[in-house]
């Protein structure tokens, strides 16, 4: 059986709802959410309320590994 490798980027993602949460990279005490409308494109990000650091999101990927279905004999 064949897997099925699919990666996928920020682009497809940005109607799905994604949001990315993680401690901010500098003060690394505040947690920071990031969805896809804050992205490279606009600049827009989020300020760290703790260190005042800008945060953005510029380009995710997701790999998704799916087995492929064999298919049928006839």
């Amino acid at each position: 059986m064949q897997s099925i490798v699919d990666k996928v980027s920020l682009d497809r993602l940005k109607d799905r709802e994604l949001v990315v949460s993680l401690l901010c990279p500098y003060c690394k005490s505040t947690r920071i959410s990031l969805d896809s409308s804050r992205s490279l494109d606009s600049w827009n990000g989020v300020d760290c309320p703790k260190c005042g650091a800008h945060i953005l999101l510029d380009s995710v990927s997701v790999v998704v590994i799916k087995d492929a279905v064999p298919p049928a004999r006839a």
